[in-house]
């Protein structure tokens, strides 16, 4: 019990923080917005640093795993905040694409409940991205960000999506490792620094050869322009980062690593996943440049060589590097929207250097962290201009 409120003060001290700095960077909405906005910011936020805790995970399943009601309070409790606070706006949760929301909240968990797995199995991975695929979709009428007519904390739809898949995937399923919770590990930032290091490092490298490297990178500098860039790392890390490494760290890299070791044959995914993804990169690159069509598939021979080689030194975990080999690949061509086959060849990289993070850490918001980082030092390199 002590470890149960020692984890849920660490969870409160961050949300404190948090509001503090959401009131500070949105003093420009009325009063009225910022009073409707506090209780909806200070509930989802200290779920987001609360539900994915070990402990608080392990009540949680005891509590549903009571009867089989209970499991839909939560989903339900999450339809209830989103819904509430468009409705509170005038804006209707129920036309076009969003009168489908409450089928897709429930659909894993329903999933789950319906069929219980201990080991992973593919189905889970189809569970995920029939979930994942259409939350990227579904939009609602009006604006979902916190506040309405604020900026830089996320909405709340993208955050009650967050909250639900933790739930479902980690509660519900009961899928071990997904490390969506915050910590403070001096080791784990090490770690987080380095593989973030290692990626700029990358890059200049291949900037240097492909000429994107900023001639001047700090020349708009400022002091002033030092709160609108804390209030950029807060809105990718919750907007983009942490949505994103949940779900293919915590989850599909997660997944994968111990599917391929319940498999205890690693050789095999690792032939599989690289034949599959040099096509792809092959078609991929073909598609976007046909001079330069050979740069992904590169980066997928390099980071399959290098899962390979480390794979063959492992001693006990097999599969761990060659789940990371095929989420970052992965992770990559789906970056195909940047329309740049650089792009496309640094993200997969940058999705190593993600997945690695998570690998040695097991924590999404370390994973988090080091993408962050990596989106928001853009300005070192002309990567607009690749985009």
């Amino acid at each position: 019990m002590k470890t149960l409120s020692r984890h849920s003060l660490l969870g409160g001290a961050l949300t404190i923080i948090f509001f503090m700095l959401f009131l500070y960077f949105n003093w420009k909405p009325s009063t009225t917005d910022l009073l409707i906005a506090t209780p909806y910011f200070v509930i989802i936020y200290f779920l987001i640093f609360n539900i994915g805790q070990p402990d608080i995970s392990k009540q949680m399943r005891e509590f549903v795993h009571l009867g089989n009601e209970k499991v839909l309070i939560f989903p339900i409790f999450l339809i209830i905040i989103l819904f509430s606070y468009l409705l509170i706006y005038g804006n209707t949760p129920f036309e076009g694409s969003a009168g489908l929301f409450v089928f897709l909240l429930l659909f894993p968990v329903l999933t789950f409940l319906a069929f219980k797995k201990t080991k992973i199995v593919w189905s889970d991975f189809v569970v995920l991205l029939l979930f994942l695929i259409p939350a990227t979709i579904i939009s609602f009428e009006g604006n979902t960000s916190l506040p309405y007519k604020g900026s830089g904390f996320g909405s709340i739809y993208k955050i009650v999506i967050i909250l639900a898949t933790v739930y479902a995937f980690g509660i519900v399923r009961k899928i071990q490792d997904i490390g969506f919770y915050p910590v403070f590990n001096l080791k784990f930032l090490g770690i987080a620094i380095f593989s973030w290091l290692s990626f700029l490092g990358f890059v200049y490298i291949v900037g240097f050869i492909f000429g994107f490297i900023a001639s001047n990178p700090f020349e708009s500098f400022s002091i002033n322009g030092i709160p609108p860039a804390v209030k950029e790392l807060i809105r990718v890390f919750i907007g983009t980062a942490l949505f994103e490494e949940l779900f293919f760290r915590g989850l599909i890299q997660n997944m994968l690593a111990k599917k391929i070791g319940q498999h205890g044959n690693w050789q095999k995914y690792w032939i599989v996943g690289f034949v599959l993804f040099l096509l792809l990169a092959l078609i991929t690159g073909y598609s976007l440049n046909k001079e330069l069509f050979w740069f992904p598939s590169i980066i997928t021979i390099l980071l399959f060589l290098s899962a390979y080689f480390i794979e063959k030194k492992q001693v006990s975990v097999y599969g761990v590097y060659t789940a990371l080999a095929i989420t970052s690949i992965f992770f990559g061509l789906v970056h195909y929207h940047a329309g740049s086959i650089i792009f496309v060849g640094l993200a997969s990289v940058a999705g190593w250097a993600y997945g690695y993070t998570y690998l040695k850490t097991k924590n999404v918001f370390y994973a988090a962290l080091v993408h962050t980082l990596v989106n928001t030092c853009e300005f070192l390199f002309v990567l607009d201009g690749l985009k």
